[in-house]
């Protein structure tokens, strides 16, 4: 079984050490939203709505921080180290090194049913984050799809073809980290990737990425909270 929320410590020190940091928000970087590489005609629906009064920041060390909600309105804290500078937006939350391919950016996919299949749990992420709606769709659906697990609990490594504004083929690969929350309903997922080309060589990088990752209900009255799993139901393989 894979663990949603897998992060070591304890959700009391996790919170206390979000508040804590010495978050220097850097310069926003400037930059179109859509499409493989941020080239689409139309901005990408990636579920994300920042509480009210909140903004995304980027302190020196490169740790993202922002405050979203879920569909039902439920506040949820994420936090992801990334080298690549944030970019300014109010309807999405993404690091991209502007002068490569790489990136980072962060979905939200409510009404996750109880106990998904894997094969279930693999159509979600492929029609929210590789549809026509999401980033990489927005000139065609991308072709070749293959989902494969990882060593990271929750990392997906998946790889197939997007098509650029000139509907050039882009093979890419992306890792997905997975994490359960707002009563283990909605899931939020951290993407960072880069071409197949370039996969190898950023390799390294993208795993300490996508390993950063954290994605937990604010507090509300108690800041306790049990770490939890995402249960797949057995079925055939992908």
């Amino acid at each position: 079984q894979l663990q949603c929320l897998d992060c070591k410590i304890k959700r009391r020190n996790f919170v206390a050490t979000v508040f804590t940091l010495p978050f220097l928000p850097t310069e926003a970087t400037i930059a179109f939203e859509g499409g493989v590489g941020g080239l689409g005609k139309t901005k990408p629906e990636t579920g994300i709505l920042f509480q009210e009064g909140s903004a995304p920041i980027q302190n020196r060390e490169g740790i993202v921080e922002a405050e979203i909600l879920s569909n039902k309105g439920n506040p949820i804290i994420v936090r992801f180290r990334s080298p690549y500078p944030l970019l300014s937006s109010t309807t999405g939350l993404e690091s991209r090194d502007l002068q490569k391919l790489e990136s980072a950016f962060v979905q939200v996919i409510d009404g996750v049913p109880p106990n998904p299949s894997k094969k279930l749990l693999f159509s979600l992420l492929s029609d929210n984050i590789l549809g026509s709606k999401g980033k990489f769709g927005a000139y065609g659906t991308p072709t070749d799809i293959k989902f494969r697990e990882t060593d990271l609990p929750n990392v997906f490594k998946v790889t197939f073809t997007a098509y650029t504004p000139s509907m050039r083929e882009s093979d890419r690969t992306v890792l997905l980290n997975c994490k359960l929350v707002d009563e283990d309903d909605t899931l939020v997922v951290l993407i960072t990737g880069t071409t197949n080309a370039r996969f190898k060589s950023e390799a390294k990088t993208l795993f300490t990425i996508a390993e950063s990752f954290i994605a937990v209900d604010a507090p509300k009255t108690s800041l306790g909270r049990k770490k939890k799993k995402i249960k797949l139901s057995e079925d055939e393989e992908f």
